[in-house]
């Protein structure tokens, strides 16, 4: 918030403080008046004198009815749209209620007496939730609150103010989602503290083995195409999941899901904390998950925009953004501490596809669908972290958005789209590959560590971490969000130490940046379409011989670090890890390395 809005909403506030004691003094009047509560009629008191008391006190809901109505201020639509500020929608997990409240810095007039509480659906705009009938209604304050019982419907809805002008509604805030999803989490444990960010791109044909006991990860990241998961299954030992939600059947195939749990059973067996991917891939069986501006299978992208824009498709998102946070928040399948929705987003024309140029509707789209996952994740594991993943494209497509987004153009449009609708805590799953991605000594150019930089990398990271500590992008609690690196790896195309080297150096850097809660490094085997490449990222080669890395790897956390100091800063050309880490500083300079 600027310094100039910080001033308009105090003065708001000490108008609202200083009409309190207007308000008090009415209500105290009309406590004397009226009486407080039921009381009998003393035998002695004529009859006539009951029924005088009962008009008088008809005449002055009247008039205080009248009063309401004229207001205290004459405001148009437009100006009515953001009137109310402090709009929060809460559940109260003692009562078992939903709480609505707002504040208005006087109170504007209307037909009537009333303000008015609406529903609005995902998929629905404002405008069109307003054409339907109130949930409630109540006469109009200040400061006014309303609550009513919790239904799980309310989880995925919008709720808007309005008032009656004209024999219209018209919005006199913004519409909001419930925001403390997490009180209604059946598990509250907190994230769980591993002592260390160490962690790897699994290979699920390593489960079980000494290939990935040996390297001590932490953390283990695996996608989740939805098309693996959806539908039914002919393999009678895992047969179709039916899961029902909101009355309607929903197929999910029994072996994948098996698979998943799994592979999500043994990492909580570990003490490894799980992230998964959930990807939107094409799926003939379930086009209604993909959006109506992205269904073209011949754009040949690998994933596509989710559907919160129409009916089907967001009910069918919700029953399975519902099915997968319930199956693994609890964990009698395994756990799931943190979710990515989507890959690198901002690439739209390859790894999340919409057919737009325009990066306000896209990331409007997408944070529609983004939140019905994280109200999903949140309202049953409190703790869990929900993230979008960008790449390193921060500001490099010259204000051409035909090939992509810009990454920064993307956290921009979506922090705007999710305040539009009430602040909530998601994070940011970066993925801070050096340009070129062949390229391993990136300590060796030099970064533009402003807003401005073209790319983002491991050693330009304050670049994206300082625009999160700008207050219009704190999360709820006042905080800078979570940030994690969800996807990096370095070829041993060009040597398998400075490969090593490469992991060693950044991992320090990592671990010394207090915003960052984890590296995923990308990967634990060598896919060999990315060796084809020149991108030989693994720790281990395809036919599972291990790297010169892997050492490195498995002892960067523990008491056996210093014995691979001295070869990392020989390759850097540094004289000390103090001076290294420098570098990456906002104020440092990189400098070329010797290999």
């Amino acid at each position: 918030m600027s310094t100039g809005g910080l001033g308009v909403y105090k003065e708001k506030k000490n108008k609202i403080r200083s009409g309190r004691s207007l308000l008090t003094g009415i209500c105290l009047a009309l406590a004397l008046l009226c009486g407080c509560g039921e009381e009998s009629t003393p035998a002695s008191a004529p009859a006539a004198q009951g029924e005088t008391g009962a008009a008088d006190a008809a005449g002055q809901r009247e008039k205080e009815l009248s009063e309401l109505t004229a207001g205290e201020t004459r405001l148009s639509a437009d100006e009515l749209s953001d009137y109310a500020m402090d709009v929060a929608f809460t559940y109260d997990a003692e009562g078992k209620k939903v709480r609505y409240s707002l504040t208005m810095p006087l109170i504007p007039s209307s037909d009537d007496a009333y303000l008015y509480l609406f529903r609005a659906d995902t998929w629905e705009t404002d405008a069109d939730a307003l054409a339907k009938e109130p949930v409630t209604r109540g006469r109009k304050d200040r400061e006014w609150e309303t609550a009513f019982p919790y239904r799980d419907v309310y989880l995925y809805e919008r709720f808007i103010p309005a008032v009656k002008m004209e024999g219209n509604y018209v919005q006199v805030g913004k519409s909001v989602y419930l925001s403390n999803p997490e009180t209604l989490a059946g598990n509250q444990e907190p994230y769980p503290e591993t002592g260390s960010k160490k962690g790897i791109l699994l290979d699920p044909t390593m489960l079980g083995t000494p290939e990935l006991t040996d390297l001590g990860v932490k953390h283990a990241i695996y996608n989740i195409p939805l098309s693996h998961i959806m539908g039914e299954t002919a393999d009678p030992t895992f047969p179709t999941i039916t899961y029902t939600y909101k009355g309607r059947n929903y197929a999910f195939n029994g072996a994948a899901i098996n698979g998943y749990d799994g592979l999500f059973t043994y990492l909580s067996d570990m003490g490894i904390t799980a992230t998964a991917v959930v990807l939107n891939d094409w799926n003939e069986a379930f086009p209604e998950l993909i959006h109506p501006d992205a269904r073209k299978p011949e754009s040949g992208a690998y994933y596509y925009m989710f559907n919160a824009s129409e009916e089907e498709g967001t009910r069918t998102l919700e029953a399975v953004a519902e099915f997968l946070a319930e199956r693994y928040s609890s964990g009698e399948h395994g756990m799931i501490h943190s979710w990515v929705i989507a890959n690198e987003i901002n690439q739209n024309r390859v790894w999340n596809y919409m057919d737009t140029r325009d990066v306000l509707y896209y990331t409007t789209e997408f944070e529609k669908s983004f939140r019905i996952f994280y109200q999903a994740v949140k309202s049953h594991y409190a703790q869990g972290r929900v993230y979008f993943s960008i790449d390193h494209a921060w500001n490099s497509n010259d204000g051409d958005n035909s090939g992509f987004f810009n990454g920064r153009d993307i956290l921009e449009g979506f922090n705007e789209a999710a305040l539009a609708h009430g602040n909530y805590d998601w994070g940011i799953a970066i993925h801070p590959y050096p340009e070129p991605l062949t390229r391993v000594n990136y300590w060796s150019q030099e970064y533009d560590k402003t807003r401005n930089a073209p790319h983002l990398s491991i050693m330009n990271l304050n670049v994206l971490t300082d625009i999160l500590s700008d207050e219009a992008y704190l999360d709820r609690a006042g905080e800078v969000r979570s940030v994690t690196i969800t996807e990096l790896g370095f070829s041993s195309g060009s040597g398998e130490r400075l490969q090593a080297a490469a992991f060693a150096y950044c991992y320090y850097i990592v671990e010394n940046n207090p915003y960052v809660d984890a590296f995923l490094m990308n990967r634990q085997t060598d896919a060999p379409e990315e060796v084809m490449a020149g991108l030989a990222f693994g720790v281990y080669e395809y036919d599972h011989s291990g790297k010169y890395i892997k050492d490195v790897f498995r002892y960067i956390d523990t008491d056996r670090a210093g014995e691979y100091m001295d070869f990392m800063l020989n390759i850097l050309g540094a004289d000390s890890l103090e001076e290294a880490l420098s570098w990456a500083q906002a104020d440092g300079n990189s400098k070329s390395g010797q290999f």
